[in-house]
């Protein structure tokens, strides 16, 4: 293994792509100790690759870091932040979480804070009155963890939990792709 001057992650460690101009949130779910970015194959339509065949610029022998993107598992695998890190990469076996191989020194720990504050400030720059047909679904939504604010100008209820964003549009429209949207739908359905 090759020894770099770079911060050790740990499974369940948030984390970021450094060499994406937009990253998503990561999660570490495994970080086999005597693999390598050699050692991960994954299928393309140009047949086999490794970690390393995409990753020309790393030694082979670069530790190697799997990874699932929030998004990903928000979508495929209600309730994973419930648990041990030690589960997560059965979890994502279990539930069909795609999983990605990166060398080491390529992540960087990600700012969970500034992330939280960004999406925090940006509803409450859009927080406005919503009608009053949409104070049940609001409160129930509120109940259930979300983050609910009322953007005026496009008449809609931006709908934020676990960083996956949906909108409700006027008519009750729920707009968005994630495991979570069928709970906002039948909140939706229930209240509107």
């Amino acid at each position: 293994m090759s020894n770099s001057d770079m911060t050790r992650l740990s499974v369940g460690d948030r984390v970021i792509d450094t060499e994406d101009d937009d990253p998503d949130v990561g999660i570490v779910i495994a970080r086999p100790p005597e693999q390598t970015i050699e050692d991960w194959e994954f299928s393309t339509s140009d047949g086999p690759m490794t970690t390393a065949d995409t990753n020309p610029e790393y030694p082979a022998d670069t530790q190697l870091v799997i990874i699932s993107f929030r998004s990903e598992l928000n979508g495929y695998w209600e309730g994973w932040q419930n648990v041990e890190p030690d589960e997560l990469f059965n979890g994502v076996e279990d539930n069909g979480v795609h999983r990605y191989g990166f060398p080491e020194p390529r992540l960087a720990p990600a700012d969970e804070n500034e992330s939280e504050t960004n999406t925090a400030a940006e509803l409450t720059e859009q927080k406005a009155k919503p009608p009053d047909k949409f104070t049940p679904v609001i409160e129930r939504l509120e109940q259930n963890d979300f983050s609910v604010a009322y953007n005026a100008d496009a008449q809609e209820l931006l709908v934020e939990k676990y960083g996956v964003e949906h909108t409700i549009d006027h008519d009750g429209t729920v707009q968005g792709e994630s495991g979570i949207k069928g709970r906002i739908e039948t909140i939706v359905n229930r209240f509107l």
